[in-house]
């Protein structure tokens, strides 16, 4: 937990440092809110019952959601740290007194929860204020549910990044997976859309995958877009990718320790 608070403290600095792209950042997406908005009023006006099991409230709050905590639900690898694999440097990662795995857990962690700490709060609050049918609510019979399954979805996303990181202990040139990876995940997560608006099969497919797990699931639940008892199976599947991505996180992670050979000096 000090090293998960000392990193925490060091993001919040580097974002901190940075006010008028954290404003422009907020700003962007706050107009992609809006634009997705206004998609969907005119989806929802010209066919009528085409996304199953969600009404126009849920998705106009989903799409609120989503943009509050997309810097936290993002999938890409710690590129600091597959820098160093490239040049070297990944030898003074190892020589820390520390448990790389726990290090690095703790540093995905804190890179998702700086920005959504200070992009967040604004993005909710105007989702809230806003008139008729372009508010953001919450069902509330089922927040505490929704804000577990929102922490379990960033648990999730940090151990994907370990396990990006980590690959690179075999590829050692990080691009393929930090392109290619996001781009899976921003489809198959119901980051670009609600998994809701995909066809029966497909969707079934989807939501039993891990990308479901980090980011459809919780905003799922917190609109209110399932029963309680779905609610509850949504919460047990995070729970079993989320311990299977960590366990296989610390063998991949101790794979590549004990392989890693370190030239030069």
């Amino acid at each position: 937990m000090s090293t998960f608070r000392a990193l925490l403290k060091t993001a919040l600095r580097q974002q901190l440092q940075y006010r008028s792209a954290m404003l422009v950042g907020i700003l962007t997406q706050l107009v992609f809110a809006f634009i997705y908005i206004m998609v969907y009023m005119a989806y929802y006006t010209y066919s009528p019952g085409a996304a199953q099991g969600m009404t126009l409230s849920q998705a106009v709050s989903y799409t609120w959601i989503n943009q509050a905590c997309l810097r936290m639900m993002s999938l890409s690898g710690l590129v600091e740290i597959q820098e160093m694999m490239r040049d070297g440097r990944i030898a003074f990662e190892l020589a820390r007194p520390a448990d790389l795995h726990g290090m690095w857990l703790s540093r995905a962690l804190a890179v998702r929860l700086a920005p959504f700490a200070l992009h967040a709060p604004l993005t909710i609050a105007i989702g809230l204020l806003m008139p008729g049918e372009m508010r953001l609510s919450f069902a509330l019979e089922v927040l505490p549910a929704g804000l577990l399954s929102l922490g379990m979805a960033t648990l999730l996303s940090a151990a994907v990044t370990v396990l990006m990181t980590a690959s690179c202990f075999w590829t050692i040139d990080s691009n393929g997976i930090n392109r290619l990876l996001p781009m899976v995940a921003k489809v198959c997560s119901g980051n670009l859309l609600p998994l809701a608006f995909y066809p029966a099969g497909v969707r079934a497919v989807l939501r039993a995958l891990p990308f479901a797990a980090i980011a459809d699931a919780p905003m799922r639940i917190l609109v209110g877009a399932c029963t309680a008892r779905e609610a509850a199976a949504t919460l047990a599947m995070q729970g079993v990718w989320l311990a299977a991505l960590l366990a296989l996180g610390r063998v991949v992670t101790g794979c590549g320790v004990r392989r890693c050979m370190v030239q030069g000096g």
